[in-house]
């Protein structure tokens, strides 16, 4: 499928950016392979940048859950769709529970919103299938502080540690708490314009990705 070829091509760039430092550094070479410093971090138990920091994806981003809906279900003719887990997946379908337009603004969600599901199936996905309600169990990602491409690579690359965390309990209930988020450990760039730049050159990317998954979605309503 073009889109998985298309996020693939995303993440090869991110890894060599921000998990081999091999991003641009002031002359436009790869920083790390053209013998940019490095300093070992005792927390990350790795060598990072010598301008960069130890954090958590807590500390780069805001995290809204979603809410119990049933308690807004629609007034009249007008509604949004519950977007449940099982919507993250496989989209909006007849099947797709309904929502008041009047659910509380923090809880909206449009194309382009990073979506975290925390608990059960453990999933980060930037949303294209239109306006929808969030259900609770799923996390609205946004941040005032780093660019949405790059709080979104971090989350997915730290997926699979979450879902290891999650696996081992499963004798009780596999989920992500927010202190979990807090004691996760990721490299930080100190300066954000590393960021930026990733951002302004992986956003048309992703453009392309959520302008293909509008399509899809409107050929399969028809």
């Amino acid at each position: 499928m073009l889109n998985d070829n298309l996020e693939a091509l995303a993440k090869t760039i991110y890894d060599y950016w921000f998990v081999q430092f091999d991003f641009p550094d002031e002359n436009g070479k790869p920083y790390k392979s053209s013998g940019g410093k490095m300093v070992y971090n005792e927390v990350l138990k790795r060598e990072i940048p010598v301008d960069w920091k130890n954090g958590s994806l807590w500390g780069i981003a805001k995290y809204t859950n979603g809410l119990a809906l049933q308690n807004y279900r629609p007034k009249d003719a007008k509604y949004l769709p519950v977007i449940k887990i099982k919507e993250m997946s496989e989209g909006v379908t007849d099947k797709t529970e309904k929502a008041s337009i009047d659910v509380p603004e923090s809880i909206i969600i449009d194309d382009g919103d990073v979506l975290f599901s925390w608990s059960a199936t453990l999933d980060v996905k930037i949303w294209a299938n239109g306006k929808g309600a969030l259900n609770q169990h799923i996390f609205k990602v946004t941040s005032d502080k780093f660019p949405k491409i790059f709080y979104y690579f971090e989350l997915l690359a730290y997926l699979s540690h979450f879902k290891m965390m999650a696996e081992k309990r499963k004798t009780t209930m596999g989920h992500i708490t927010q202190d979990h988020l807090q004691q996760s450990t990721i490299a930080i760039p100190d300066n954000k314009d590393i960021a930026d730049k990733f951002e302004e050159l992986i956003s048309p990317i992703f453009r392309q990705i959520i302008k293909l998954q509008e399509e899809i979605s409107n050929l399969t309503k028809q």
